[in-house]
């Protein structure tokens, strides 16, 4: 798709660590750059605490800054890092919060991308809270009170399968041989800092994207769970960017017991 034929929208992606993206949904990020005029890709906790990164000596930051940048250029999007420490974000909860206030006001974008709440990892959980909360009253948590936020609508993606729980998506967005060759060559900008790790990335991907096929009708997808700000009455917009590369899944909102009752 041309530049010129793409939406307006700008989409923000909100993913706790520097390869979150990449390892986990590229195929989302890929599908939405193609369609829209910016994706972001922000991931708050550099994580450069983390021993693995440690251990790659004194340009070991520098490195993985260049090669997470590239790798969502592989996919189409923009990248931003923030140096928050992996398993301490809890001590800077107020300081993300405003700064990721200003960061949305300054973005504008209409649709994002965050985390789920329910996650085994502390990381992602409190960056899911945080999110949520900064873009219900991101205006108050800033200096500058003139910015209006103009978010339509906010989705949770998946992360790996033993981490996020109680998920059950209203979205898939269909992947095709484009857009996993683009997961592909993103994950493989890792391999000069963290290749085993990259590898096993590419592998999860492949099999998290194949597990929706019974749903699919035998095409590969990511799943997307809307969590506001409020339904739109005239339709999703994700669903009229994405066009026939989305699909809803079937759900009922009724309360169940843990006998199956209602």
């Amino acid at each position: 798709m041309s530049k010129s034929s793409k939406a307006d929208d700008i989409v923000l992606i909100i993913g706790a660590h520097h390869e979150e993206v990449e390892a986990e949904f590229p195929n989302i990020a890929a599908k939405l750059a193609d369609k829209c005029s910016r994706v972001v890709i922000l991931n708050p906790v550099g994580g450069w605490n983390w021993s693995f990164i440690r251990e790659l000596g004194p340009d070991g930051v520098q490195r993985t800054i260049r090669e997470a940048k590239a790798a969502a250029q592989e996919l189409g999007c923009e990248k931003v890092i923030w140096d928050y420490p992996v398993a301490e974000v809890d001590e800077h909860k107020p300081e993300i919060m405003r700064r990721l206030a200003d960061f949305v006001l300054d973005l504008n974008p209409s649709i994002v991308l965050t985390h789920w709440p329910q996650d085994s990892h502390a990381d992602h959980r409190t960056i899911a809270r945080i999110s949520r909360h900064v873009l219900n009253v991101a205006p108050n948590l800033v200096e500058d009170s003139k910015r209006s936020l103009n978010v339509k609508e906010i989705y949770a993606f998946q992360v790996g399968i033993t981490q996020t729980y109680n998920y059950y998506p209203d979205f898939l967005v269909l992947a095709d041989d484009s857009s996993m060759k683009k997961a592909e060559k993103a994950l493989e900008c890792f391999h000069g800092t963290a290749r085993q790790k990259a590898l096993v990335w590419w592998e999860n991907v492949q099999a998290k994207t194949n597990s929706w096929k019974q749903i699919t009708n035998g095409i590969p997808a990511e799943p997307l769970k809307f969590v506001g700000p409020q339904l739109p009455l005239n339709g999703f917009r994700l669903a009229q960017i994405l066009g026939d590369d989305i699909i809803s899944m079937p759900f009922d909102r009724w309360n169940y017991d843990e006998h199956g009752q209602i």
